[in-house]
Parts: C-alpha cells; sequence; structure tokens
C-alpha cells in the first residue's frame, strides 16, 4: 500500500460509500437539519501532547463516543455498559423504548459528525446505537449528582471505580450536551419533579464535576454563560474553573505566549562541551597527556551535581528527558533564598498574585487524588484545542510546574493549605514534573516579577556573576588549549620527521 492510500480517511471501498452517502444527505431538498450552529467540541489530542504519557488521553477502562467504542482492549466492558442501561430504562418503565431513540440519533446523524473533529467511518446505524447507549449511560452515571452538595458530591465517588471518572473527563471521550439533551427529551427522562431538562442536566453535571475537580468551581451566578451553551462535560468543568473568581478580570486573548528559556542552563555540556572534545582529541597522543591529564579530571567533575547541592541547579528528570518547564525557582529557593511566603487565594486562577511588598505569591486551592494528572492533563489538552481560548488554565499549570521541583517543594505547599491530597508528596512532585509545558503564558507576567524579585537579592547577584565570568574565561580556556595543542602536534610531527633528541643535541 502507498503512502496516498494509508494517509486516507477510508479502510475499504464500503468505507467510501458511506461517505458518499453522508454527502448526498446534505443536498437533499427535506434535509432540515441545520448544521451551521452546530460546532466540532470533542478533538483528538496531538500526540505533540499525549507522547509523554498516553494512557492520560486514551479510555483504560470504558469507551465514551464513538473514537474508542470498538477498540478491542475496551470493548470487554461493553456488556456491562449495556447491562447497567438495560436498569436504567427498566428501572424507569421505558425499557424498549431505545428504538425510538435510535431512530431519532438517526435523524441527528449529520449533527453527530458535525460535533466530533475527526471523521467518523462508521454506518449511521451503528453510530446511532453508539450515540444511544454511550450517553444513556453518562445520564444514568451523571444521575447520580443531582441536586447534591458538594460534600454529597465527593461521598459518592468514594463507592465508585476511580478509573471510570478518569475516562469519563478524557477529552477524546466526550458526548456533547446537545445530543444528551436530545436523549432526555426524546424519552422524557426527569430526574427532578420540574422536568427542566436544561436545569437538571447543570445540576448533575455540577455535582459530577465538583465532586471530582482538582480545583475550586464557579458558582452558579458566575458560570451561567450566553444560553447555557457549554459543549461537554469537560468544557462545562473547564469554563468553571477558569470563571471562578473573586476579582472581575477580563482576560487578554491577544496575550503573546511567553518566551521563556528551559530550566537547567547551568550544565555540563554548556560550559565544558567544546574542551572537553578537545580535551579528548589531545588526550589520544602520548607527548599530551601529562599536561591535560589535571584538565580532564576538572572537566569529568559532575558539575551538575555540584550545583544541585548547592541550591542553584535541578537535575534533569532522566525518565523524562524531554519534559520542558518555565524558568522560574522552585518553592523551596524562593522560600529560603528570597523569603518569599505563600498563602492560599478564596478565588481561581485568575486570582493569582505576586505582591512584592508583602514578598508573597497567593495561589489557588488544588486537591489532588487518583484521578487529578487526568482531568488536568485533558482540561489543558482540550484549552490548547478551542481557538477563542485564552490559556489561563494553561498557564496556571506550567506555573505549578515550574515552582514544584521536589517533595520539599510540596510539603511546603501543603503546609500553606495550597495543596490538598492523600497522595504522597513524591507523586505529586512526578505529577508536575512528568507534565510538559503547554502553549499557555497567563502567568507569564507574575513568574516576570517572581524571576526579577529573586535575581535581585545578592546571593543570586553574586552567583549569576561567577557563572558568566567562568563561562567567558572557559571560552578563553577553550582558545588557549587549542592553540597549545595545535602547538604540540607540530612538535611530534617535527620530531617524527626530524628526531628531536638527535636535533636538541646538536643545538647544545
Amino acid at each position: 500500500m502507498d503512502s496516498s492510500e494509508s494517509d486516507s480517511i477510508f479502510s475499504s471501498k464500503d468505507s467510501e460509500q458511506r461517505w458518499v452517502v453522508q454527502i448526498t444527505k446534505h443536498f437533499r431538498q427535506d434535509f432540515i437539519v441545520n448544521i451551521n450552529e452546530v460546532f466540532a467540541c470533542v478533538f483528538n489530542v496531538p500526540k505533540a501532547t499525549s507522547f509523554a504519557k498516553p494512557e492520560a488521553y486514551t479510555p483504560q477502562l470504558i469507551a465514551l463516543g464513538p473514537y474508542h467504542h470498538m477498540q478491542p482492549e475496551l470493548y470487554h466492558m461493553e456488556r456491562y455498559k449495556v447491562e447497567a442501561v438495560r436498569n436504567f430504562l427498566n428501572s424507569r418503565g421505558i425499557l424498549g423504548s431505545q428504538t425510538q431513540l435510535v431512530d431519532r440519533m438517526k435523524e441527528l446523524g449529520p449533527i453527530i459528525r458535525a460535533c466530533y473533529h475527526k471523521y467518523l467511518d462508521l454506518d449511521e446505524e451503528i453510530l446511532a446505537w453508539i450515540i444511544s447507549i454511550d450517553g444513556l449511560f453518562l445520564l444514568h452515571l451523571l444521575g447520580n449528582f443531582y441536586n447534591a452538595s458538594c460534600s454529597e458530591s465527593k461521598e459518592l465517588t468514594h463507592d465508585m471505580n476511580t478509573m471510570l471518572y478518569s475516562d469519563v473527563m478524557m477529552l477524546e471521550n466526550q458526548v456533547p450536551i446537545v445530543l444528551l439533551k436530545e436523549i432526555q427529551k426524546s424519552l422524557q427522562l426527569s430526574f427532578g419533579e420540574a422536568k427542566n431538562y436544561d436545569e437538571e442536566l447543570l445540576s448533575m453535571m455540577k455535582g459530577f464535576s465538583n465532586a471530582i475537580s482538582p480545583l475550586e468551581l464557579a458558582q452558579k451566578n458566575q458560570f451561567l454563560n450566553k444560553n447555557n451553551s457549554f459543549l461537554h462535560l469537560l468544557d462545562f468543568m473547564y469554563h468553571l474553573i477558569v470563571n471562578n473568581s473573586v476579582t472581575k478580570i477580563v482576560p487578554n486573548s491577544t496575550k503573546a505566549p511567553e518566551k521563556v528559556a528551559p530550566k537547567n542552563d547551568f550544565v555540563k555540556q554548556d560550559l565544558f562541551g567544546n574542551i572537553g572534545e578537545i580535551v579528548e582529541t589531545g588526550m589520544q597522543f602520548r607527548i599530551l597527556r601529562k599536561f591535560l591529564k589535571p584538565l580532564q579530571v576538572i572537566i569529568n567533575m559532575p558539575w551538575e551535581k555540584v550545583g544541585t547541592l548547592l541550591g542553584l541547579t535541578k537535575l534533569e528528570n532522566e525518565n523524562n528527558p524531554l519534559i520542558q518547564e518555565i524558568s522560574i525557582p522552585s518553592v523551596s529557593k524562593l522560600s529560603k533564598i528570597c523569603g518569599i511566603n505563600f498563602k492560599h487565594t478564596i478565588g481561581g486562577i485568575r486570582d493569582i498574585k505576586f505582591l512584592e511588598e508583602e514578598a508573597t505569591l497567593y495561589l489557588p486551592v488544588i486537591t489532588l487524588n487518583s484521578n487529578s494528572e487526568v482531568i488536568l492533563r485533558n482540561l489543558v489538552a482540550y484549552e490548547a484545542a478551542t481557538l477563542d481560548s485564552t490559556l489561563e488554565l494553561g498557564g496556571y499549570v506550567d506555573l505549578m510546574c515550574g515552582i514544584i521541583d521536589s517533595a520539599e517543594d510540596v510539603k511546603l505547599l501543603r503546609e500553606k493549605k495550597i495543596i490538598k491530597s492523600n497522595l504522597s508528596n513524591e507523586k505529586i512532585a512526578d505529577l508536575f514534573n512528568g507534565m510538559n509545558k503547554s502553549n499557555g503564558s497567563e502567568g507569564s507576567k507574575i513568574v516576570e516579577k517572581i524571576n526579577e524579585y529573586y535575581n535581585k537579592k545578592p546571593v543570586i547577584k553574586a552567583y549569576l556573576l561567577v557563572k558568566n565570568r567562568l563561562f567567558a574565561s572557559w571560552k578563553i580556556l577553550t582558545v588557549f588549549t587549542t592553540v597549545l595543542i595545535l602547538l604540540m602536534l607540530i612538535l611530534q610531527g617535527f620530531c617524527q620527521f626530524y628526531g628531536c633528541p638527535r636535533f636538541f643535541r646538536q643545538i647544545s
């Protein structure tokens, strides 16, 4: 198979025929579904985002929606999902109405396909059944959280599989809200007495989000956007997190991404890379070994560890060598070297601030458990995929990844009530150190202020001065060593042809 065929969205001739049928429907006179008001909201996570931890973006237990529904490793859960839906319908006395629902989903086929960014190579009846079963299963799950308080929601999650919650919040596993509403209306599924489907769905999603969100959510009067036009559960949680603020801040969506240098710029390769190669070349000649041996010992010293012991550098994460973080000192450095204090704010990520006069960094409270990493990663991935996003959440996650380097940093933030978790300090540190820098930069001004404050300290000024001078001196030494080795090589060549001992005896 050539590359043009392998890159095609079609897997067979039947796939091509299905595509023709779908396109033809759009040009029929009786086609009354308006898909111009429906936006693609369920995206594939790019490999550039998922490469470090792909299992955080693909469901591990249960598939919802068409992207992963037919995967063999997940299909063993299908019978449990179907049985749960059957019991749900039976308990409401509407078992048998699923055929009516599937017919309605067939009518909405173009809308279903418009919600998914990836081409769905599925027969219309198969797609209708997938959305019907998965939508009913999700409504059944969310129904447990209808009108539940925050504490009640958290209690409900203790009795259920935590991996299930992680899968439900994955970007590729989302079921659009417009389809959930259609399922409710088609079967007249009500979870309360008022039978207001929109309010019931919002209440269920709010209860579920309260139970598993790592960050505090906005109150009802804060999160209700125009026409309550949330796209899916992940989008709902995202907006509740971002809009949770005690200050009226209008984010600047045109802000340019922060240009920051990667951490650990004080490394052996930067200072000693060129001269190390020159010395290794010179050591091949016996006449030069005596002169270059001391220099080689200096070069081979573990400068990264020396810098780490002095508190000036952080060792690279050997398990994630490609992970990049923004350049900012860790919590322990900011606390010990600069005397910066850390306090929790009562708001959300828009209330993060650094007050230089108080030497205090205000951060929102974050609650972490076994689901939190998957939720944070998918929220950031979704934010990056949306066109009108301000990348605020990505900026916050970048900030936390930057200031948390070790278990000691986590311990300090725990003591300040900024981090709440039943996980160990080491696991939390690994969580943040394993997340790659996003394109978000909403916290860049805060990062810039903190770095300026940090670099003003005398001990840091002295370190930077020594570092810069040392770097310059090694450049000079590199040139000097190169010239010396060239002279030695010329001398060695001269001696091979003319015999240096005889030559020097003639001179004497």
